[in-house]
This record gives structure tokens, sequence and C-alpha cells, in this order.
């Protein structure tokens, strides 16, 4: 069974997939907000996803700001659509290690989706 990881935003979401072990984290794609939900619609139908690892954004001093709100309602609708566990992962500085990787300025979305899930993993190791 895979782990989806999210990179929310309101302009782009990035993706990310695990493997089966749960072990690795992969780069997936960028998508409009738009149409996230039918992209993992179509993730869900490919693969075994048993559940999600959504980015938690928190200012740098831990306090809740509006993108956190918004990211607690996409995470209602997510769990509400698909009827899968939503863990939260704390996803401060992702954008900016995503940055600071090869290819990292035109995929940072995808990139900042496979830290936050890469972060999770290594969290739950099983």
């Amino acid at each position: 069974m895979k782990i989806i990881g999210i990179d929310f935003g309101t302009k782009r979401v990035g993706l990310a997939i695990s493997d089966e072990t749960q072990t690795f984290a992969r780069e997936l794609t960028i998508v409009p907000p738009q149409e996230v939900f039918k992209a993992i619609a179509a993730l869900c139908d490919e693969e075994e996803v048993e559940g999600f690892a959504l980015g938690y954004p928190l200012s740098m001093g831990g306090t809740i700001t509006q993108k956190t709100e918004e990211v607690l309602k996409f995470k209602e609708n997510l769990e509400k659509q698909f009827n899968l566990p939503v863990e939260l992962v704390d996803e401060r500085l992702s954008s900016v290690m995503a940055g600071n990787l090869p290819g990292g300025n035109e995929h940072v979305d995808s990139l900042a989706a496979q830290i936050i899930l890469q972060t999770y993993l290594d969290k739950n190791k099983h």
C-alpha cells in the first residue's frame, strides 16, 4: 500500500508517492488546485493508496497562519472525498530545501511534496 504526499498551495499543488514498502518517496507532478481531486482520484485508481501525508504550514514560530487554515479546509475535503486518513506533516522549510535540489526551481512543489512524504515515512517506519 502506498501513501500520497501533498504540498498544497492556492496556485499549485505538488504530489509525490511512496513505494509499496513505504520506505522511499518520489516526486510525481504539479497540478492546479482545481484539478487536484481529479489527479488524486486517478492515482488512487492506479495505485493501492492507504492514506495521505499533507504538508502542514505553520509559521516559523509554530503558530497557525491563514495558509494553515486553508490546508485544514483542504484536509477536511480530502478526507470526505476519499475516506482515507490524512496525516499532517510539518512542512516548514520544505520548499526551501526543494529549491536547493537539482531542478528545484522548476519542480519546487513536487519536490516539496516528496520531502514532506519522506519526512512522514521516516517518522513512521514499520
